[in-house]
C-alpha cells in the first residue's frame, strides 16, 4: 500500500484509506481571468507530458499523473466547429455553441456570441467576459 490515500497500486484491494477524487471540482477562482484588457482561461499543462486541459484539473487527462500546473490560454483561438441550437428547454434560442482550438493546441467548448451567418469554420475569434460569464466571438 502507499503512502498516498488518494492512490492504490494496481492489484491491490479497495481499501477505505483511498479516498476519491473531485477532479473536475468548479474552481473557486473561477474559469478565467482579466489582464491588460485580455480575457485569458485558465487551464492546466501537466509538467511531464505537455497535455493541456480547460478547465484546470489536478490529474492529467492522458496519463494520470499528478503534476498539472496552472496555464492560461488565449484571448485569441480559432472556431473548429460549431452548432446553433434552435430548441432549448433551459435558455432563450437560437444560441450557438462551439469549439475553439488555442495555439498552444487546446481544444475547449465554447459559448459563441454571433449571428450564425457570420459563423465559418477555421474563423478567427476572441475570449470575452462579463462578470462571472465567458464566451468567443468574431476577432
Amino acid at each position: 500500500m502507499t503512502d498516498d490515500p488518494t492512490q492504490a497500486p494496481a492489484g491491490d484491494a479497495v481499501n477505505d484509506a483511498v479516498l476519491p477524487m473531485d477532479d473536475l471540482a468548479p474552481d473557486p477562482e473561477g474559469d478565467f481571468v482579466v489582464r491588460d484588457g485580455a480575457v485569458m482561461l485558465r487551464g492546466a499543462r501537466s509538467a511531464s507530458s505537455g497535455v493541456e486541459a480547460f478547465p484546470a484539473r489536478p490529474i492529467c487527462p492522458e496519463t494520470g499523473a499528478y503534476d498539472m500546473e496552472p496555464a492560461l490560454f488565449g484571448p485569441e483561438a480559432v472556431l473548429y466547429s460549431f452548432s446553433t441550437i434552435h430548441v432549448s428547454a433551459t435558455r432563450p434560442t437560437p444560441y450557438t455553441l462551439g469549439y475553439v482550438d488555442f495555439p498552444s493546441g487546446l481544444r475547449a467548448f465554447a459559448h459563441v456570441r454571433a449571428p450564425a451567418d457570420a459563423l465559418a469554420c477555421d474563423l478567427p475569434v476572441v475570449l470575452r467576459a462579463e462578470g462571472s460569464e465567458w464566451w468567443v466571438e468574431p476577432a
